[in-house]
């Protein structure tokens, strides 16, 4: 059943053109992954060393490049912001349903060189409880690194993340002041 959107909704979906970058490069390292396990396979070389990184690549990448695919042929919304608050699914391990009310902060940060906006829960074992075995871990290792249990980047949504963040603090804290 399709969600029904009310007139004020920001509905934004994923960019295209940045989705198509991201398969390629996903598609670049599932091919590196391929040539490291065959190097690490002949005769000359014999290298288990080798033959585990191209595996790792080759499943990690691989995994990426499936769901990307996916993303850029199911034109679901990355995410939606309205008076209650969002639905994200601007990931694979997006947060999903969040009200206003169970976000604790909201923060705008860098990591790795990637712009984010990190959303810190008030009862985030609850929230992770709610989530699927392969989910719940790897957002459990997203919380440890960066502190926020939800985490949007930039590269999900079309619109620049900095403009964003603004429009949801901005409903967010009108939220918190009518609480």
């Amino acid at each position: 059943m399709q969600p029904v959107h009310q007139p004020n909704d920001l509905i934004i979906y994923p960019s295209t053109k940045k989705t198509i970058g991201l398969v390629l490069a996903a598609l670049v390292f599932v091919v590196l992954g391929v040539v490291f396990i065959g190097a690490g396979q002949s005769e000359e070389e014999r290298s288990l060393g080798l033959v585990a990184i191209g595996g790792v690549s080759v499943v990690f990448f691989g995994a990426c490049l499936v769901y990307l695919v996916y993303r850029l042929f199911n034109r679901k919304p990355s995410l939606i912001v309205n008076d209650e608050g969002i639905v994200d699914h601007s990931s694979a391990i997006g947060g999903g349903e969040l009200k206003w009310a169970d976000i604790e902060e909201m923060m705008l940060y860098d990591y790795m060189g990637q712009r984010f906006i990190g959303i810190r829960l008030h009862d985030a074992e609850t929230y992770l409880a709610r989530q699927s075995g392969f989910k719940k871990a790897l957002m459990k290792a997203n919380q440890g690194l960066v502190q926020a249990t939800v985490n949007i980047t930039q590269t999900a949504v079309k619109m620049p993340l900095e403009e964003l963040y603004e429009l949801m603090m901005g409903k967010w804290e009108r939220d918190r002041a009518g609480a």
